[in-house]
């Protein structure tokens, strides 16, 4: 998973899936706006033509940044959400 931290925020960004894979689509979300999620936390499923993934957080903090909408198409490395760390 490849993560950006800036000034305390931690970017949760879409992972490389696959070789051939170059967008996913943005599934269900597991959090919110405003949820404290630890290292583990299940954040979002991504479906690619071939699996289903879900995104775990890598950090302790608290949600402050949707960017992505179920149903949408999102390419690899865009950001999904940002955490604020704790």
């Amino acid at each position: 998973m490849r993560l950006g931290i800036m000034s305390r925020q931690l970017q949760i960004r879409v992972p490389k899936m696959g070789m051939d894979t170059t967008e996913v689509q943005i599934g269900r979300w597991l959090i919110k706006v405003g949820d404290s999620v630890s290292v583990g936390t299940p954040l979002v499923e991504l479906e690619s033509e071939k699996a289903v993934f879900t995104v775990e957080s890598e950090a302790v903090g608290i949600v402050t940044e949707i960017r992505q909408v179920a149903g949408m198409t999102a390419s690899i490395g865009e950001v999904l959400c940002v955490v604020n760390l704790d």
